[in-house]
């Protein structure tokens, strides 16, 4: 009996561990063809996005240079007592630097013309916002006062020429002199020349050109920027670029549509730090204009949004039998998972949708509405696992990008379709990564193309800027909000 009730006890031994390899094995196998991967093994396996550059470290002063533009066409927003939209504006930018990064910068003034001239106290400001006399200028280079911002202001007063001896000493021992960190040229928006620049790259008259070649080089430099627009109250004379006249030109208080713009171009080689500087400038600038006329801003180097987008997948219902979606809590980034029918090679992809909440910026929204910034997105797809060559024999679901729209605020619907191509490669699983940059030639902002005209020569066009559109487009192909990733997910899709 004994011998008979062991050999049953080892055979029932046997059989379990038999089952226990089985499903080892089902679990394996399962696990190889038909579950996902893991997140850690596909970023471990992905290739790391090359990191940007760092930014140069200039040595700078605590200083806020405002460059003035005092040319004749200037004198029009100006009134003796001092209160109009631009008289408050020029105090504000003195008595407002407490603010700015949390620091009291220093604050200088330079008039420019035909000229940049030296740094003047901040008093200057003052008598500016209501002294029509200051603005006696024939000229406006305002390329020559780009090109100041990085001169030492150590340098901007007049010195002796330099003897032969004393270059030939300071070329062979280079020192490098501090900068300083702010720089906000106020103008109404027209480089006016009659002589082209020493370097023969700036053309005589109304030459953009050479203003945008100037501000691409400080982006390319990686310094921070942006270009704040205002519309004020104006009495005066605007001076017409195509006829070389003088129009007046009269605003109505009751209809801020009248108002003329004018502009603060705003730089630093410290992109954080003027961050500060602009979030505060524009917040006390607000006060000043209409709420029907808001403060308007072309970004050049601040983020678009202010934290990582959220990403939903949702499957349209004609497409409920061929694809299933789930969601990975964990992130940012935002994580999907879709597992899509093999029999989409015989009946065709399928459509599903990505909804995209993005939590643009003040920068953002202040530079175009909500439709706008969506259509100024390019979304592309990346395949980034498996690798190629761990992809040999296998068959992948394609996801390819429709079309894109803006449903409610600050949500965006990638629609999409996914399907497995015909083949005879085993079904397997593939993770995209989802990506949207800013593409800045799609479209001009709504109040770039509003205040921009082509020809200046009527009275009714005195309420815009000349060539305005072609001056400020031509800066984003130099900004590096063009290498911005402003959306990011991943996306996990395989076979059902």
């Amino acid at each position: 009996m004994k011998p008979s009730s062991c050999s049953h006890h080892i055979s029932s031994v046997r059989r379990l561990l038999l089952l226990g390899w089985l499903l080892v094995l089902v679990l394996s196998i399962a696990a190889c063809n038909g579950g996902p991967p893991e997140w850690k093994d596909v970023f471990a396996s992905a290739t790391p996005a090359p990191s940007p550059l760092p930014s140069p470290v200039l040595e700078t002063t605590n200083e806020l240079i405002v460059y003035l533009d005092t040319s004749s066409s200037m004198a029009g927003y100006v009134t003796k007592d001092g209160q109009s939209v631009f008289g408050k504006t020029l105090r504000e930018l003195r008595f407002a630097t407490g603010t700015f990064a949390n620091s009291d910068a220093k604050v200088l003034v330079r008039r420019v013309a035909s000229d940049v001239g030296p740094a003047l106290a901040d008093m200057e400001l003052t008598s500016a916002s209501q002294d029509q006399s200051v603005y006696r200028g024939g000229e406006t280079n305002l390329a020559g006062a780009i090109q100041s911002f990085r001169i030492p202001t150590t340098r901007i007063s007049s010195t002796p020429p330099q003897t032969e001896k004393a270059k030939a000493s300071s070329s062979e021992n280079p020192k490098t002199e501090p900068i300083p960190r702010f720089h906000i040229l106020v103008t109404d928006g027209v480089q006016s020349t009659k002589q082209g620049s020493a370097t023969r790259d700036c053309a005589t008259g109304s030459d953009q050109f050479c203003v945008r070649q100037r501000i691409g080089e400080l982006l390319q430099a990686k310094w921070g920027g942006c270009i704040l627009g205002v519309r004020a109250d104006f009495h005066g004379k605007v001076y017409s670029e195509v006829n070389h006249s003088a129009i007046p030109y009269e605003t109505h208080t009751n209809d801020p549509a009248t108002f003329r713009p004018f502009y603060l171009y705003v730089f630093s080689p410290d992109p954080q730090a003027l961050d500060s500087l602009v979030t505060a400038l524009k917040q006390r600038l607000k006060g000043l204009v209409p709420r029907s006329e808001p403060i308007r801003e072309l970004n050049l180097s601040f983020p678009y949004t202010t934290a990582a987008a959220e990403f939903e997948a949702s499957v349209a219902k004609v497409a409920r039998g061929f694809i299933e979606r789930s969601k990975d809590r964990e992130g940012p980034p935002a994580k999907l998972t879709l597992r899509v029918d093999v029999d989409t090679e015989k009946s065709g992809a399928k459509p599903f949708s990505i909804l995209a909440k993005l939590p643009w910026s003040d920068h953002a929204l202040d530079t175009a509405n909500e439709a706008e910034l969506a259509q100024l997105l390019t979304w592309k797809v990346e395949d980034i696992y498996p690798t190629q060559a761990q992809s040999g024999g296998k068959r992948f679901p394609q996801v390819k990008i429709v079309q894109t729209h803006v449903d409610s605020p600050g949500q965006i619907t990638i629609d999409a379709t996914a399907g497995f191509d015909a083949g005879t490669g085993e079904p397997s699983w593939r993770v995209c990564r989802i990506q949207a940059k800013l593409n800045l030639n799609q479209i001009s902002p709504s109040w770039i193309k509003e205040w921009s005209v082509d020809l200046d020569t009527t009275r009714e066009v005195g309420n815009r800027t000349f060539n305005l559109e072609t001056a400020l487009l031509g800066l984003w192909s130099a900004s590096t909000t063009k290498d911005h990733v402003v959306a990011e997910a991943y996306l996990r899709i395989g076979p059902k």
